[in-house]
């Protein structure tokens, strides 16, 4: 199974196992207070007390509903603060919120502008500045889906170098690509960003005028998630290291 259709079953499996749980805590709470509290309101003689019973038991429920939501929605974001910033923090990036529960962190590493974002999929978005002007695009060949591509007038490189097997290749300029992509260094660094074994199922490489992006997205598992430290410099010096081995070549067209 490619892991496009994975990633679908995941999010369905997610999705479902989400709403069975949600079921099972809500509707005891709807029996225990909303149903019974009306039930006892309706029998009683005190119109007043009626009444306060069913305030106090639909005040109750909206505390458990939203409250709970809000204790676990802040629990998540301050674990993902501290999660982070001890990942991004010892590579000299500072960091602060983003889309509200995702994490953003901006600093200098080794001269080169870096800039990463966490955000809701799970997805890492880790950016450098370069001098390079190409364009190019690589993904692991299992995530891409050609007829689509095709359909928007975009066709891979026809690649026959074992080195690069595994892997799906797109660019602007070929010949300026096919140059970078002949250095033997090029290529494992490729293999090591888009082909190692990681929590993340889908990674790309972009490089852009004046930036080079490492997109990784979508969780192996269900609900486990984590990216370790020694991981995410291995991702951060390979990508500053593409970067000055792109500069190293002549202008792309």
């Amino acid at each position: 199974m490619s892991k496009f259709f994975k990633v679908l079953a995941k999010d369905y499996m997610r999705s479902l196992i989400i709403t069975l749980i949600s079921t099972a805590i809500a509707v005891p709470l709807v029996c225990v207070l909303i149903f019974v509290p009306l039930a006892i309101a309706a029998r009683a003689d005190d119109s007043t007390t009626a009444m306060w019973v069913a305030i106090g038991s639909a005040v109750i429920f909206l505390l458990i509903v939203f409250g709970g939501g809000a204790a676990v929605l802040l629990f998540v974001f301050f674990r993902r603060a501290k999660q982070y910033d001890a990942i991004f923090g010892p590579l000299g990036l500072k960091g602060k919120v983003y889309l509200l529960n995702g994490r953003q962190y901006h600093g200098s590493v080794k001269g080169r502008q870096v800039d990463v974002y966490f955000y809701r999929g799970p997805t890492l978005d880790m950016r450098t500045s370069t001098t390079t002007q190409a364009r190019l695009s690589i993904a692991n060949s299992d995530t891409v889906s050609l007829p689509l591509a095709r359909l928007f007038g975009r066709e891979p490189l026809d690649l026959t170098d074992p080195g690069l097997s595994g892997l799906t290749i797109f660019a602007h300029d070929e010949v300026w690509a096919l140059s970078l992509l002949a250095n033997p260094e090029v290529k494992a660094l490729l293999r090591q960003l888009i082909l190692s074994e990681s929590a993340f199922l889908m990674r790309q490489v972009h490089m852009e005028p004046g930036k080079l992006r490492l997109y990784l997205y979508r969780n192996r598992g269900l609900f486990k998630f984590n990216v370790s430290p020694d991981e995410a410099r291995q991702w951060l010096n390979g990508l500053l290291a593409l970067a000055r081995i792109a500069e190293t070549l002549p202008p792309s067209l």
